[in-house]
């Protein structure tokens, strides 16, 4: 009869999704990820007159002067509509900000990755450091606006401090050095370009992608007084037209990573800890030098299955922390690299994709089906899940 119950609440929890729901309501999601896949093409064929040449110019750039390890034409794409749709998004606040701690700020995000057990102390101060500092009311921008140099430059700085964008102000800050060595007409052209193609994605993505994120800007609209202090605040507050941009730049990032991650032979989920049916203090997972593995204590357990299939297929299934320092799963010197297979909701999943990347792993992603866990989103905690379809197309197994 409890079980009943439990099962019944849990039922009654899904009925409305918190922002978004791939499977609408609880059901598995039969038509997400074609849909996202179709887009997607739509997306790079727009671009293709746009900003997949400057894209390909960037890339020479990069080349030339050996910045990176070169990447897919359809990536840089990615981060110009990426760009974009920050600037759109926090350009006027970043611009808004008159002295603020952002080395600190920055310093602390990534201490709050490698010590765990301060963590919690940590994100009270950096909490209250945000509010403070990073979040003045924005001035209103004229309309047609274009950045300088100088004032792309305080945005990557701004993005950085949050932590959640650390990684797009990594990709930001070598789109910055090629703009410099441009004349500024043409940066302020690439600028143009991408915040107009962001301007027509929004309008393009709520009719292909809008039933999926249902509940997004209502979420924001009535819950945002409750994160004011909270140094989660930006990333469980994202706009509708990020939470698109995220699925498309997912569905980016795990065709161009494809090819490398199976080569690898050793493979890894990683699963955040709001898959468990248990709460933390309950759950039976061993400790491990590579995360909490699941034991099986629960059969229901959405972890509990992910293991059993893994122990089948042979994958393994470890529980990390939101904001794990994701470093460690990079090869040590003489090892084989291991694929990950990284899972996470929609508002942080592309810069743990991208932080893998930085770390040389080789990585897939899989979306959570819909927000829940009890830190950031709900105060019950919703048992959350993902498409296990999806994980065994990626993981090529029956």
């Amino acid at each position: 009869m409890r079980m009943n119950k439990e099962a019944a609440s849990k039922t009654d929890l899904l009925k409305e999704p918190i922002t978004y729901d791939l499977g609408l309501r609880g059901q598995p999601s039969l038509t997400y990820y074609p849909d996202v896949a179709k887009f997607t093409d739509l997306v790079l064929a727009r671009a293709a007159p746009s900003l997949i040449p400057i894209a390909a110019e960037y890339r020479n750039f990069l080349s030339t002067y050996g910045l990176e390890e070169l990447r897919s034409v359809e990536e840089y794409t990615f981060e110009l509509l990426n760009f974009g749709t920050l600037w759109r998004t926090y350009g006027a606040r970043a611009l808004a900000v008159k002295f603020a701690p952002l080395r600190t700020l920055a310093t602390l995000s990534e201490w709050r990755k490698k010590h765990q057990r301060i963590k919690p102390a940590i994100d009270v101060l950096r909490g209250v450091l945000m509010t403070v500092f990073l979040m003045p009311p924005p001035k209103q921008l004229p309309e047609g606006f274009l950045p300088s140099l100088p004032q792309v430059e305080r945005l990557i700085a701004w993005l950085e401090a949050t932590g959640d964008l650390r990684e797009d102000a990594v990709r930001f800050i070598r789109w910055q050095a090629f703009w410099l060595v441009l004349a500024p007409e043409q940066a302020q052209n690439i600028v143009k370009a991408a915040i107009g193609f962001s301007k027509w994605f929004e309008e393009v993505s709520r009719s292909a992608l809008g039933t999926y994120t249902p509940n997004v800007d209502s979420f924001s609209a009535l819950h945002s007084d409750r994160y004011y202090w909270r140094e989660d605040r930006i990333s469980c507050l994202r706009s509708r037209l990020e939470y698109h941009v995220n699925m498309v730049g997912a569905e980016i990032l795990n065709r161009a990573f494809r090819g490398v991650f199976h080569q690898t032979k050793g493979r890894a989920v990683l699963v955040p800890g709001c898959m468990r049916a248990r709460p933390e203090g309950e759950c039976e997972a061993e400790r491990t030098v590579d995360g909490p593995r699941c034991t099986g204590c629960t059969p229901a357990c959405h972890t509990n299955q992910l293991r059993a299939l893994g122990g089948k297929h042979g994958f393994e299934v470890f529980i990390l922390p939101h904001a794990s320092d994701l470093s460690h799963w990079s090869a040590k010197p003489g090892d084989e690299p291991r694929g990950v297979v990284g899972v996470a909701c929609l508002s942080t999943l592309v810069g743990g994709g991208w932080e893998l990347k930085r770390y040389a792993v080789p990585a897939q992603c899989v979306l959570l089906d819909y927000c829940g866990c009890k830190k950031h989103w709900h105060e019950q905690g919703i048992e959350t899940k993902l498409d296990i379809r999806e994980l065994k197309r990626i993981l090529e197994i029956g």
